[in-house]
């Protein structure tokens, strides 16, 4: 889903510097840093990964480049990755892509094929330790995903993908209240992108009083839920990021020349020189 494209280099400096990621928020992991030597030319390289949501940017220092200022100065480059466009209308959309699209780009949920939809919400619950199993298009009376507990009981999700200004009403919550006791659900989980009116909240509170509890789960704690599950689930092989190491940088500044000490973070480096382009200094007129 990330791919490399051209980023002006202000752009660049400053997503490489983050702390969080620049989509999601969430912290990054940051690589230690690495070395690399061809003959007089020294090549050190860090990647920071954001294991939610994919994202991903690779700081490099490059000493010996120049014959003229080896061992004198040494220059920085660095490259981030680029969100590519998913169509997510298409079921057939890879989930493991789906997933971090979602994350890194949170709107996009409301244009999602309700189907595709739906197997992503299994795939969270499936990533948090559950044994999901998708039921929609399959005639379960409003019952989308069946979640199988312990002693043979069962949860049923019930998962609505409508846009932000459509809320969830109390009637929505009884009607699923009575799914749930026809196909002898012992618990119910209401998954839904838009938010919950009061009188929905209170529904699904009494049903709870009455020892059938029914949890809402709006956007927002869906968002939190996908982004737990897919840290707790992320790997990051030493070939995913010597991928990152070889994609082309964009230079971002000269520094004077320090001998590496293993781990330590190369974006501290001073970055004494920059090369700014005209369009950083003059607006250019419409």
């Amino acid at each position: 889903m990330w791919d490399y494209a051209e980023a002006n280099r202000i752009t660049t400096l400053e997503a490489v510097m983050a702390e969080e990621c620049i989509f999601c928020h969430r912290h990054l992991l940051r690589i230690p840093s690495q070395k690399f030597v061809a003959g007089e030319k020294t090549l050190l390289a860090q990647v920071s990964i954001c294991q939610a949501c994919g994202w991903w940017s690779v700081y490099r220092v490059h000493q010996g480049e120049y014959q003229q200022t080896a061992g004198f100065a040494e220059s920085y480059s660095a490259t981030i990755g680029s969100l590519k466009e998913l169509d997510l209308t298409d079921i057939s959309t890879p989930l493991a892509e789906v997933r971090q699209y979602l994350l890194a780009k949170e709107n996009s949920m409301f244009d999602a094929h309700p189907q595709l939809f739906e197997n992503v919400v299994a795939s969270v619950f499936s990533g948090l330790g559950w044994n999901a199993r998708v039921t929609a298009y399959s005639g379960d009376d409003g019952i989308d995903i069946v979640l199988d507990g312990p002693d043979d009981k069962t949860i049923g999700v019930q998962v609505k993908r409508y846009r932000r200004e459509r809320r969830i009403e109390a009637e929505q919550i009884r009607s699923f209240a009575g799914a749930l006791l026809l196909n002898g659900h012992t618990k119910g989980v209401f998954v839904a992108t838009s938010p919950f009116r009061k009188g929905a909240q209170n529904t699904a509170r009494k049903y709870a009083d009455f020892g059938y509890p029914i949890e809402l789960i709006d956007a927002e704690k869906l968002l939190d839920a996908l982004g737990i599950a897919q840290i707790s689930s992320s790997k990051i092989g030493k070939k995913q990021i010597a991928s990152y190491f070889l994609r082309t940088g964009v230079h971002v500044g000269t520094g004077l020349h320090r001998e590496f000490s293993p781990g330590e973070d190369i974006r501290l480096r001073s970055v004494i020189l920059q090369t700014f382009a005209r369009g950083d200094f003059i607006e250019e007129e419409d």
